[in-house]
């Protein structure tokens, strides 16, 4: 069998990555609403909020790369 691609084994660490990420958050969240035994209710400004840092996040690993260029420049 052939040799996985860098972009495949990026494709397949990603998605289990994000698989493992996303369970966890919605672990934390149903067990802190199940602690507080009420209806879980999220607030629009709270979901702003959210989707903010991810975004933050997504930006911050899409220039992962320009840090590999900057030192092959002052090599």
């Amino acid at each position: 069998m052939n040799e996985m691609s860098w972009r495949t084994k990026t494709f397949l660490i990603g998605g289990m990555t994000g698989a493992v990420l996303g369970l966890c958050a919605a672990y934390l969240y149903v067990t802190s609403v199940e602690r507080e035994g009420a209806e879980p209710e999220l607030q629009p400004s709270e979901a702003v909020g959210i989707g903010l840092a991810l975004l933050a996040v997504l930006r911050q690993i899409s220039t992962l790369h320009e840090g590999d260029k900057a030192k092959k420049l002052h090599q």
